[in-house]
C-alpha cells in the first residue's frame, strides 16, 4: 500500500478477523519484538505473529524505531494506526508528531497535526518541540502564537520550549514576554522553567536576572544546578559555581556526569593538582567516569595542569572516544611541549579515519600559538592547504595568530594577505605579530591595515584598541596613542576597562605621567590591572613615592596584591633609591601576600641591592634561591656591578654567567663591555675571541625618536638617514665634552685620549 506520509511501505495484508488490537498478551514489547532493535524487522513478522500488538504497545515500538533510526517501520505502524482507524486518537497523534519530528519530517508532523480533530498542550507543546530541535525557531513562535489565541493551556514544557527558542535566537524581548506569562502563571518556581529562563539571562548577558531567576525556583534539580555551575564559572564567578556544586553534594540529589563535567571545566584553568584527583575521585565515587563528555573534561584538566601521563590515562581508559577526546589530548600534548607526541596522535586520528573538522585543527593551532611550536604549526598548516580548509575564517585566523606568537610575521602577513574575507578577529591576530616584532615600519604598516579595515566597513573592537595601543605604547608614539585615544572617545570604547588601562601604559610609555594620571582617575571602576599600570607608570617616570602610596591605597580599596603589582612597586624603589621599602615589601612577599617570588622579583631584588651597594648580598641572594641557575639574574648582578665599578664582583659574576650560558652571545658582549669599563683591555679582548671563536653573533638593536609627528629609527653604525653626517658630528662633539668632564687631568693618558 502507498503510505499516507512519505515512502511507499509494504504491509502484510490486513485481515479484519484477526484484528490487531484485541489481544491480551502483556508481554514488555521489548521482550517481544527484542529484533525491533535492528533494523531489518518487517511490520509484516509483527501482524501475522500470535501474540498480537496491544494499542498501548504502539508508542513504545515508535519509539524504538526512533532509537534505532528505522523510519520505514513508524511509517509502517503509522499505516496501521491508519487502517484501524486510531491516528486521529491524541495520544497516538501526539506520539506520531514525534516521531515525524525525530526524523526532521515536519511536513508529516504538521499533517498528523491538521488532522487531529481535539488537541491538547501535549500535541501543540510536541509540535513546537520538534521545530526547536530541528532549528525552525521562527516556526515556534508561530505555532506558539496559534497556540495562545486558540485559547489551550501553556504548562510549565510549553513555556520552557519556547524559552530555549528565545535563548538559540538571544531574543530577549519575546523571552521576557513568557517570563512575564510565567510570573502571572504561577510557574516561575517550577525547576524545568526555571532552567530554561537561567539559559536565557545567561546566553543574553544578564547574569544577574538569571541569579535571580535560580535563587526564587522553589525545589531546585540537579539539571538547573548544573546550568548555574556552567555558567557561573563562564562568567568567571569561581566561588559561586563552586557553592552550585557543592549545594549538589549537600543535598539530596545525585550529582550526574554533566554536574562533573561542568565543574571540571570551570575550574581546569585554576584548579590544583590536589583538588583535581578529588574532582575525579568524586566522578569515580558516584559512577559517572565512563562517560564520553566527563572523560574530555578530565583529558583536558590534566593536560592543563602539566600532567601528561593522567591525561593519557583518562584518554585510553575510555570505552567511547569522539574528535573532542582526540583534540583534548593533542591539545594537552602541545601545551606541555611534547610536539612529537602531538604529531603521532594526530596522525593516528587520522589513520583511524577520524574526520578531523575545521574546531579540531583551530583548537591544536591554538595549543601550537601557546607554546611557540612554530614546526607543528607549519606541519599543520600543510594539512589544512591539502584538506581545502584555507577558505575557513577561524582555521586562518589560528594560523596567523601562531604565526605571530611565534616571531614569523612574514608568515603570518602572507597568510593574512591571502584570505579574502577579512575579519576584525584576523585583523587582531595579526597586531599581535607586530607588537612582539616592535619595529617602526611594522607600526606603520599596522595602522595602515587599521585605516584599510576601517574603509571596509569592519569595526574595530576592544582587542583592537587594547593592541593597537600597546603597539603605540612600545614604539614611544605619543602622536598615534593620542590619536587613537580620540577615536577610542568617538567609539565610546573609551569607558571599557580593557581599554583604560592600555591608554594608561601608553601615556607612561610615550613620556606623559600627566596623561596616565588623568586616564586613572576618570575612570568608573578599575581592576588590578589598572592598578598595577599606574603603579608601573610611576614607575617608569621616577615618582618612587607615588607609586608607594598607591601601593597603600590599592590595599585600603581592598584590592588583593598579586606578584604584578608587588614587581611594579619593587621597580620603582629599584630606579628611586628606596632601597630599604623595596627590601621590606620583598621580604612580605609570602608572609603578607602569600606571594612566590618568580624570578622576576629576584631580577629586581639583585638590581635593587646592587643600585644600594650591597653587592655581597645580592650574590647570597642569587645563591641561596631557586634561580640560582639562572642567568637571567647573573647578567644583572654583572650589569650593576659594572655600575658601581666593582671589577672583582663584576669577575666572580661574569665567571658564573659564562659558565651557565656559553652560546649566548649576549653574555659575553655583557662580560666584554664590563672589562673593558674597567681598563681590562686585554681581558675583554679574550671574551670577544672566545665568542668569535664559537661563531656567535649578536642581531643589533635599534632606537628610535618622534620629531615632528615623525619617528625616526636607528641601528649600531646606521648611516642610512639622510642626516646621518651632522647627527655623528654631534655625537663626536657630545662624547669629547662627557670625557673632559671625567677626566683626570693629572693623568696624561686621560688627556691622550681626549686629545
Amino acid at each position: 500500500m502507498e503510505a499516507a506520509y512519505g515512502a511507499t511501505v509494504l504491509l502484510h495484508p490486513f485481515k479484519p478477523q484477526n484484528p490487531v488490537f484485541l489481544t491480551k498478551a502483556k508481554l514488555p514489547v521489548k521482550a517481544k519484538y527484542p529484533s525491533l532493535k535492528k533494523v531489518n524487522c518487517s511490520i509484516s513478522s509483527i501482524s501475522t505473529n500470535k501474540e498480537l500488538v496491544l494499542a498501548e504497545d504502539w508508542p513504545h515500538l515508535l519509539k524504538l524505531s526512533i532509537g534505532s533510526g528505522n523510519f520505514l517501520l513508524g511509517q509502517a505502524i503509522h499505516a496501521f494506526l491508519i487502517k484501524s482507524n486510531s491516528s486521529n486518537d491524541v495520544f497516538q497523534g501526539n506520539n506520531l508528531i514525534n516521531f515525524y519530528t525525530k526524523f526532521n519530517e515536519l511536513d508529516d508532523a504538521r499533517k498528523v497535526f491538521d488532522e487531529i480533530p481535539v488537541r491538547n498542550t501535549i500535541t501543540w507543546t510536541t509540535l513546537i518541540k520538534g521545530h526547536l530541535n530541528n532549528g525552525d525557531s521562527e516556526s515556534v513562535f508561530s505555532i506558539a502564537h496559534d497556540m495562545y489565541f486558540s485559547g489551550e493551556k501553556f504548562n510549565e514544557h510549553t513555556c520552557s520550549v519556547i524559552l530555549q527558542a528565545c535563548s538559540e535566537e538571544e531574543d530577549l524581548i519575546r523571552g521576557e514576554q513568557i517570563h512575564g506569562f510565567v510570573i502571572k502563571s504561577g510557574i516561575e518556581g517550577n525547576a524545568f522553567v526555571g532552567t530554561s529562563l537561567i539559559s536565557l539571562y545567561s546566553t543574553t548577558g544578564f547574569l544577574n536576572e538569571a541569579e535571580n531567576v535560580f535563587n526564587n525556583i522553589s525545589v531546585k534539580d540537579v539539571q538547573c544546578l548544573n546550568y548555574m555551575i556552567l555558567e557561573y564559572g563562564k562568567a568567571g564567578f569561581m566561588e559561586k559555581a563552586f557553592q552550585a556544586f557543592v549545594d549538589v553534594l549537600s543535598s539530596d540529589l545525585e550529582p550526574t556526569d554533566y554536574t562533573f563535567t561542568n565543574i571540571i571545566s570551570t575550574f581546569s584553568e585554576n584548579v590544583g593538582i590536589e583538588e583535581g584527583r578529588q574532582l575525579h575521585g568524586l566522578a569515580v565515587k558516584y559512577g559517572v567516569i565512563n562517560v564520553t563528555s566527563l572523560g574530555n573534561a578530565l583529558i583536558t584538566m590534566y593536560g592543563k595542569l602539566g600532567m601528561v601521563e593522567d591525561s593519557e590515562r583518562m584518554f585510553h581508559s575510555l570505552s567511547e572516544r569522539n574528535l573532542i577526546s582526540w583534540t583534548a589530548l593533542i591539545s594537552g600534548y602541545v601545551r606541555n611541549g611534547c610536539s612529537e607526541k602531538a604529531a603521532d596522535i594526530f596522525l593516528e586520528l587520522l589513520y583511524h579515519g577520524i574526520y578531523c573538522d575545521p574546531s579540531c585543527l583551530v583548537t591544536v593551532l591554538d595549543g601550537c600559538s601557546e607554546c611557540r611550536n612554530l614546526d607543528l604549526g607549519v606541519q599543520l598548516h600543510g594539512f589544512v592547504i591539502k584538506s581545502g580548509y584555507l577558505c575557513d575564517a577561524n582555521i586562518v585566523t589560528a594560523l596567523v595568530d601562531m604565526y605571530s606568537k611565534s616571531d614569523n610575521l612574514k608568515s603570518a602577513k602572507i597568510v593574512f594577505d591571502g584570505f579574502s574575507s577579512k575579519s576584525i578577529a584576523l585583523f587582531n591576530a595579526i597586531l599581535v605579530g607586530f607588537i612582539k616584532t616592535n619595529r617602526d615600519d611594522d607600526d606603520e604598516d599596522a595602522m595602515v591595515l587599521f585605516r584599510q579595515l576601517r574603509f571596509a566597513g569592519i569595526k574595530p573592537d576592544l582587542v583592537t584598541f587594547s593592541r593597537l595601543l600597546s603597539l603605540s605604547a612600545n614604539q614611544a608614539c605619543l602622536v598615534k596613542g593620542e590619536t587613537l585615544h580620540a577615536y577610542t572617545i568617538k567609539t565610546g570604547f573609551e569607558s571599557s576597562l580593557m581599554v583604560s588601562n592600555a591608554l594608561i601604559t601608553m601615556y607612561a610609555k610615550c613620556g606623559s605621567i600627566k596623561g596616565a594620571c588623568q586616564t586613572f582617575d576618570g575612570m568608573h571602576c578599575r581592576d588590578s590591572v589598572s592598578w598595577n599600570a599606574m603603579v608601573s607608570a610611576y614607575s617608569i617616570h621616577g615618582q618612587g613615592k607615588a607609586a608607594l602610596r598607591l601601593f597603600k591605597e590599592i590595599k585600603g580599596e581592598g584590592f588583593a596584591v598579586d606578584e604584578f603589582t608587588v614587581l611594579a612597586i619593587l621597580q620603582a624603589c629599584c630606579y628611586t633609591g628606596l632601597w630599604h621599602d623595596g627590601i621590606r615589601i620583598f621580604n612580605e612577599m609570602e608572609s603578607s601576600y602569600k606571594i612566590n617570588p618568580l624570578i622576576e622579583h629576584y631580577a629586581c631584588m639583585v638590581d635593587l641591592l646592587g643600585r644600594a651597594g650591597c653587592l655581597s648580598e645580592a650574590m647570597n641572594l642569587i645563591s641561596n634561591s631557586r634561580f640560582r641557575d639562572s642567568p637571567l639574574l647573573w647578567r644583572t648582578l654583572v650589569n650593576v656591578c659594572k655600575l658601581q665599578g666593582d671589577i672583582d664582583f663584576a669577575m666572580l659574576a661574569s665567571k658564573n654567567l659564562l659558565d651557565l650560558s656559553p652560546e649566548e652571545a649576549g653574555s659575553y658582549i655583557i662580560v666584554s663591555n664590563t672589562y673593558a669599563g674597567s681598563g681590562m683591555l686585554d681581558e675583554a679582548l679574550k671574551v670577544r675571541t672566545a665568542m668569535n671563536d664559537l661563531k656567535l653573533s649578536k642581531q643589533a638593536g635599534c632606537s628610535w625618536i618622534e620629531i615632528d609627528n615623525k619617528v625616526h629609527c636607528f641601528v649600531a653604525s646606521d648611516k642610512d638617514h639622510p642626516e646621518s653626517s651632522d647627527i655623528y658630528a654631534n655625537l663626536d662633539q657630545l662624547m669629547g665634552e662627557i670625557k673632559w668632564k671625567n677626566c683626570d687631568i693629572n693623568d696624561p693618558r686621560s688627556i691622550g685620549e681626549i686629545v
